[in-house]
C-alpha cells in the first residue's frame, strides 16, 4: 500500500496543477483569443504552464516525493525537464488545432488535456528518479 502512496500523490497534484493550468489557459483564451487569433492557444498554454509548473513544482518538491535535494537544485532539474515538457505540448497542441482546423475554445481545451494527459506519465518517473532523487523520507 505504501507503494501506491507516491503515485496517488503525484496524480493528486497533477491534478491540482491541471485545475490551474487548464483555468488559466481557458482564462487567457477568454481574455486575449480574439487579439491573438491563431496564436491563442500556444501563447495562453506558455503564460498558464509558468505560473501552473511553480505551484506544481512545489507540491511535489513537498508532498508527493518530500525530497531531500537541496531546493535550488531540485527546482533547476525541474525546470530542466519542464521546458521540453512545455515546448512538446505546446508544439503538439498547436500541431493538431492546426491539423483539425479547431476553432472552438472548448475543442483547444480538449486537445491541450488529450496532449498533456499522454506527458503524464513519463514525467512522473523523471521526476522521482532525477529531480527529487536525494533521500526521501518515505
Amino acid at each position: 500500500m505504501k507503494k501506491a502512496k507516491q503515485p496517488a500523490l503525484y496524480a493528486l497534484s497533477s491534478v491540482l496543477s491541471w485545475v490551474v493550468d487548464t483555468g488559466l489557459f481557458r482564462l487567457g483564451l477568454a481574455l486575449f483569443g480574439g487579439l491573438l487569433g491563431e496564436a491563442a492557444a500556444p501563447v495562453c498554454n506558455v503564460i498558464a504552464r509558468i505560473f501552473s509548473s511553480f505551484f506544481n513544482f512545489n507540491l511535489n518538491n513537498r508532498m508527493v516525493f518530500q525530497s531531500r535535494e537541496p531546493y535550488g537544485k531540485a527546482l533547476l532539474r525541474y525546470y530542466l525537464l519542464a521546458v521540453p515538457t512545455l515546448a512538446a505540448s505546446t508544439l503538439l497542441l498547436s500541431f493538431f488545432v492546426w491539423l483539425f482546423h479547431v476553432q472552438s475554445d472548448n475543442v483547444s481545451t480538449l486537445v491541450k488535456i488529450l496532449v498533456d494527459g499522454g506527458l503524464f506519465v513519463a514525467n512522473f518517473f523523471i521526476q522521482k528518479f532525477w529531480v527529487f532523487r536525494g533521500k526521501t523520507e518515505n
